[in-house]
């Protein structure tokens, strides 16, 4: 491999189709927000690694943050690998004075020291939205049915909503952290091993176990609720978990939603309700979100989408014909672009240009003020 093209491990550049496919993704979909009242926001590359990582939801980031040293300040920088904690800072300070809820939305690159899920890129395109204030199962639920719009507009098909409560987790796992083999428990309970959790003594046990057995398709509130014993059917995390996936599978009757109470969530700033949305068409997950704490301590919730993962899908926008132009012929050009068409421009159409124009699958050249087939 020729040294002077070498890229670090996890970065690549993007070139066409695909760079255009993601800039057109994420520009669909920040449209999409601000026809929602979505405020859009960019904020900086890089800051203080004090200010980025030593608060709110920065401190869950400070392992997967890479740092570099300010020439001028001569202070720790440290590079975005989320952008909800800048969120966070912006909604706390800049922001502070505006009413709530407060939306905002986001698109923007971040660099991770370590790559997530399957995919081995570190350097993603990550585009989102939050909402800041009195967070209810309303408000929950507004940001998952958008980013569930959102893909549907994308014709992203085969959609399946896990919802997952971490505060639920937590309440439960909290007892277990006391016990010498908490490492074992905690990993059966996330494993789902219910022959190894039966045959262990531990606190919660019953309740836990129940959750575990109820955990999976969710077909109606009702059912769902048969299957708790009766100290989970007063668990307000649990109800409060039930009126989001009810209100959702009211306006997605055929979304397969799947509830698992107690699953990890990836950002360990989450401590509400969160979730992840996978396509069948798609490895890995395409979204993700839940609620959480800025650092003002308001409640926030919010989503963040996957351009790169969603750029895979071949298609996803129509290309426009090309057509060959006499170069500098800006009428015709101007022209033949209100009518949907992309424009090449290129000097001298007299020469024989049919092979360059199937080159470049170009299936078109204008003229003689005529469009002419290749």
């Amino acid at each position: 491999m020729d040294r002077d093209t070498l890229l670090p491990a996890g970065f690549s550049d993007k070139i066409f189709p695909k760079s255009q496919r993601n800039s057109l993704i994420i520009e669909n979909i920040v449209n999409f927000f601000l026809n929602y009242g979505y405020l859009r926001i960019s904020p900086p590359l890089i800051e203080f690694e004090e200010t980025l990582l030593n608060q709110g939801p920065g401190l869950a980031l400070q392992n997967n943050s890479f740092r570099v040293m300010d020439p001028i300040s001569k202070k720790m920088m440290a590079v975005r690998s989320d952008m909800t904690t800048q969120i966070s800072r912006i909604s706390s300070k800049r922001l502070a004075h505006y009413p709530r809820p407060l939306r905002l939305s986001y698109s923007g690159e971040v660099l991770r020291v370590n790559p997530s899920g399957l995919k081995l890129e570190r350097q993603i395109a990550q585009v989102g939205a939050e909402i800041i204030g009195d967070i209810t199962f309303g408000l929950e639920t507004e940001i998952i049915v958008i980013g569930l719009k959102i893909l549907k507009e994308l014709y992203i098909e085969d959609l399946t909503l896990d919802l997952n409560y971490q505060n639920l987790r937590l309440s439960f796992f909290k007892s277990l952290y006391e016990l010498p083999d908490k490492n074992l428990l905690v990993k059966a309970i996330e494993k789902k091993d219910i022959n190894y959790l039966k045959n262990k003594n531990f606190p919660n046990k019953t309740n836990i176990l129940n959750i575990i057995e109820a955990s999976g398709q969710f077909t109606n509130k009702s059912q769902f609720l048969e299957k708790l014993n009766q100290d989970n059917k007063k668990n307000n995390y649990l109800l409060h978990l039930l009126e989001v996936s009810s209100s959702i599978q009211s306006i997605f009757k055929d979304l397969n939603i799947v509830i698992d109470p107690l699953e990890k969530s990836t950002f360990d700033y989450h401590h509400g309700l969160t979730f992840t949305i996978f396509s069948k068409s798609l490895q890995g997950s395409i979204a993700k979100g839940g609620t959480y704490k800025t650092i003002n301590k308001e409640d926030a919730t919010g989503i963040s989408l996957y351009v790169d993962l969603l750029g895979e899908i071949k298609n996803i926008f129509l290309e426009k014909e090309k057509v060959l132009v006499e170069q500098n012929d800006f009428k015709s050009a101007e022209n033949l672009i209100k009518k949907g068409y992309q424009i090449i421009f290129l000097k001298n159409l007299n020469n024989d240009i049919e092979n360059y124009a199937k080159s470049i699958n170009c299936k078109y050249i204008f003229k003689n003020n005529k469009l002419i087939q290749v």
